[in-house]
């Protein structure tokens, strides 16, 4: 039985054009095992599904990180 899949609410700092939420959005889609990625400029959040067996929120956070943004978890839940 296969684990089932998490969503994690990024806040990102440092997003300030459409261009930078597209850029943040590749980063995150980039990652192993991500299903899918909602950037949200005005809010300054992404919220990304994943399969925890693959990658964790660390990997998001850093890969964010590593496309020149800030990034912290800040909230996360289980899918069923």
């Amino acid at each position: 039985m296969s684990e089932p899949m998490k969503t994690v609410t990024l806040k990102v700092s440092g997003m300030t054009c459409g261009s930078c939420r597209a850029h943040v959005s590749q980063a995150l889609s980039a990652v192993d095992g991500v299903t899918a990625v909602n950037v949200d400029l005005g809010t300054g959040e992404a919220a990304v599904t994943f399969d925890p067996s693959r990658s964790d929120s660390d990997a998001l956070g850093d890969a964010v990180r590593t496309a020149g943004y800030g990034a912290e978890v800040a909230s996360s839940d289980t899918q069923s």
